[in-house]
C-alpha cells in the first residue's frame, strides 16, 4: 500500500484521530503494507524509526487506532492480539508451523453462502446468533 505521509495524515483525520508526529509516524509504518503484528512488534518497529516513543504511547495509540477502525484486531490464541493493517473485507490463513498469517479473500457470492451456512449451523447448535464472522483457516503439515 503505497502511502504518503499526506495520505496518512488525511487517514488519521478521517478516523477522528489528531495527527501528532508520533501518531503520523506510527500509522505510516503500520499502514505502508498489510501486516499482522503483536503490540511488542509494533513497539520495536516504531522505536527503530522514532526512538523517543514510549511503550505506553505506542500501546495507547494502537488501542486508539483499533477503536477508531483504522486497524483491525485478530486474536488467534487466547489473550494474544495481532493488529491487522488491512481493514478491507478478508479472512486469514494461519500456518501453524511458521506462525505466518496470510490475508485471504473470497468471492463475494461464495463468502455470503459460506458465512450464512456457518451462522445457521451455529444457531441450530447453540441457539445463539453470530455477528461479524471472520474465518481463520489453520494450515498444518506439508
Amino acid at each position: 500500500m503505497d502511502l504518503s505521509y499526506q495520505k496518512t495524515k488525511e487517514l488519521l483525520e478521517s478516523h477522528g484521530i489528531r495527527p501528532t508526529s508520533q501518531r503520523l509516524e506510527m500509522a505510516h509504518l503500520l499502514l505502508e503494507r498489510h501486516q499482522h503484528l503483536f503490540a511488542e512488534e509494533v513497539f520495536h518497529l516504531v522505536n527503530s524509526h522514532f526512538p523517543h516513543a514510549s511503550r505506553a504511547t505506542i500501546f495507547n495509540n494502537l488501542k486508539l487506532f483499533a477503536e477508531k477502525g483504522m486497524l483491525g484486531t485478530l486474536e488467534l490464541k487466547s489473550g494474544v492480539t495481532h493488529f491487522d493493517s488491512n481493514i478491507g473485507p478478508h479472512h486469514h490463513a494461519l500456518n501453524e508451523e511458521t506462525g505466518e498469517i496470510t490475508d485471504v479473500e473470497m468471492d463475494e457470492g461464495l463468502e455470503s453462502k459460506v458465512l450464512d451456512e456457518l451462522k445457521e449451523s451455529y444457531f441450530r447448535k447453540t441457539g445463539k446468533k453470530l455477528e461479524n464472522v471472520k474465518l481463520v483457516i489453520t494450515l498444518r503439515g506439508k
